[in-house]
């Protein structure tokens, strides 16, 4: 109990501290998509099947899912998933396949959470994906573009998504 607390003040430090660097890094934006990542809830990556829906509506190959999922000892170690465990009491992330998703510089990543979730935000903040849009309601930092509209609006959310990235140019 006491550790798990410990970890959110840590992991919230972290979040502070990045979003404020994230205000002075200059990335090049203007590039467009190869790479595109998906973070989400495990409840969500479940309903819908994201690897198709972005290979569809926005002709982006090959794309990288990792879901939260709530930790249960029973559940198999899984390359697409984290959870809480994930990270030490100091926040510092210990699993090799997590670090490895935050180290790939990706075109984008798809913030596809509305529920605040401080792994989630933090996960997302952490990536060196060069352009990051998703969902209202995060830290506000965190995302290049919001699109505005409920989780349960798949359709509406990546037709809206095409529309902006069309817009700047990203496809």
């Amino acid at each position: 109990m006491f550790s798990s607390k410990l970890k959110h003040h840590f992991i919230k430090k972290k979040i502070d501290k990045l979003s404020k660097a994230l205000s002075v890094q200059v990335n090049d934006k203007n590039q467009k998509i190869q790479s595109v990542a998906i973070i989400t809830h495990n409840d969500i990556s479940l309903e819908y099947d994201f690897q198709e829906i972005l290979i569809e509506r926005l002709q982006l190959r090959n794309p990288r899912i990792y879901s939260y999922r709530k930790f249960n000892k029973d559940d198999e170690k899984s390359y697409k998933h984290f959870s809480k465990i994930d990270f030490d009491w100091k926040g510092e992330v210990v699993e090799p396949s997590l670090q490895s998703f935050l180290d790939e510089p990706f075109d984008l990543l798809i913030c596809f959470f509305s529920k605040k979730n401080i792994f989630l935000e933090y996960t997302a903040l952490a990536s060196k994906a060069t352009f990051k849009l998703g969902l209202p309601g995060l830290h506000p930092k965190l995302l290049d573009i919001q699109i505005n509209t409920d989780a349960s609006n798949v359709d509406v959310f990546f037709e809206e998504t095409k529309k902006y990235l069309q817009i700047v140019k990203k496809l």
